[in-house]
């Protein structure tokens, strides 16, 4: 089928115009979009072990302190003295009165510490309305004065202690470590138990900073949420929670009431990522980097907005086809003239030869121009007047007379 000139330039146009359009969209892009990827992945890889690594390092620090304070040996001296009557009051009333043990308790900044004899009755400890107490049935107590350390999972405090505003309440995230007491003759005598801060986790553990929606978080066995999230007042708001995230947020997706991606494969002891994107416990689509720490039974999370994390690439191809689009018309339309522009004298000009192939040698294509389609209109015309010579001049045949006339 015969195609005009016109049409065949604008194809070539467009052709030409969103070639530079489809390489990017399929080379360029996904080889951005992949070296991005990697880029947050790598990223919330090291805020995911940078947490972890912190977190142990913290909770080593705090078995230490509780094993110090079970050797310290005025400690030993105390406790061995209330449980066997050993006489060395006046060295101990002395230090009673230099107030040490208070200077001792305060010197490590734990949130409290108490001192129990082997029959789990605390003897002494930084907060006095605990002395009496029967901590035998606990298991913090059990595991210490069977001679092990112990370090429980962050729990909800049965007893009162300070909230986040300095406030006592019951059902604080707490954590306890104990420690076993021995005398010279390596006899357990009691057991040394520490409360840690757990707001010192949560600090370290949103002192990261992920960009505007980045975050890191602690998850426990049942995908609870161990400390406090970046979005606790959103969750509030929208009555998920009543106090905090920490023990009362389940780590799931609030419409399929499942635990997220993240959190399902990390509780299984596997260490991942995501960098297509997963709903979170918000319902946001997130990219998200997991680590489990088999010591402790608990999981490392770090996860950022998808939006966030590849909006710049977004909005970059969203501008490029913008772009693109606006070149495209303007071609469309320059093609079209231009093409008529061009094709027009070629059609004239084919016209004229049309004619002088029917025999009419005196048509002319009248078109004055120095470029390639003027040498084609001279060389047409200067055809057509050869033609017409040639048959000006062509002789005519004689007439043949008859023989015997």
């Amino acid at each position: 089928m015969f195609k005009p000139t016109k049409n065949k330039l604008s194809i070539i146009f467009l052709i030409l115009t969103f070639l530079p359009l489809v390489v990017m969209r399929l080379v360029v892009y996904p080889i951005t979009l992949q070296t991005i990827k990697e880029e947050i992945i790598k990223n919330l890889e090291v805020a995911a072990h940078k947490q972890a690594e912190l977190i142990t390092k913290w909770m080593e620090k705090c078995t230490t302190d509780a094993q110090f304070i079970a050797n310290n040996p005025f400690v030993i001296m105390a406790i061995k003295s209330t449980t066997e009557g050993i006489e060395q009051k006046e060295l101990l009333k002395h230090v009673d009165t230099i107030k040490y043990f208070d200077y001792l308790w305060e010197e490590y900044g734990h949130k409290e510490v108490f001192i129990a004899d082997r029959n789990g009755i605390i003897r002494m400890g930084s907060r006095k309305d605990l002395v009496g107490a029967n901590i035998s049935a606990r298991d913090y107590f059990c595991s210490a004065i069977a001679g092990t350390f112990f370090t429980s999972n962050i729990i909800p405090s049965e007893v009162p202690i300070d909230n986040e505003a300095g406030v006592p309440e019951v059902g604080v995230p707490t954590m306890l470590v104990s420690a076993p007491i021995k005398d010279s003759s390596d006899a357990i005598v009691g057991v040394a138990t520490i409360r840690i801060d757990v707001s010192e986790i949560n600090a370290m553990m949103q002192n990261i900073h992920l960009g505007k929606t980045g975050e890191t978080y602690m998850v426990d066995v049942n995908g609870y949420m161990l400390t406090e999230s970046r979005f606790t007042e959103d969750l509030k708001a929208q009555q998920r929670i009543k106090k905090r995230a920490a023990l009362e947020l389940k780590v799931a997706d609030p419409a399929a009431d499942v635990l997220t991606r993240g959190v399902n494969e990390c509780i299984k002891g596997l260490e991942g990522y995501d960098d297509n994107g997963y709903l979170d416990y918000r319902g946001v689509s997130v990219l998200g980097f997991w680590h489990w720490m088999p010591d402790y039974k608990w999981g490392v999370i770090a996860e950022i907005d998808v939006s966030e994390g590849y909006g710049v690439l977004y909005k970059l191809r969203d501008y490029i086809m913008f772009v693109f689009g606006i070149v495209a018309i303007g071609v469309i339309i320059i093609a079209f003239f231009l093409g008529k522009r061009i094709s027009a004298p070629i059609h004239y000009i084919t016209e004229i030869a049309k004619k002088i192939a029917s025999g009419n040698y005196n048509a002319r294509a009248i078109y004055n121009s120095k470029d390639e389609i003027g040498e084609l209109a001279s060389a047409v015309n200067k055809m057509a007047e050869d033609l017409e010579s040639r048959s000006l001049f062509k002789p005519t045949e004689p007439t043949k007379s008859r023989e015997g006339s």
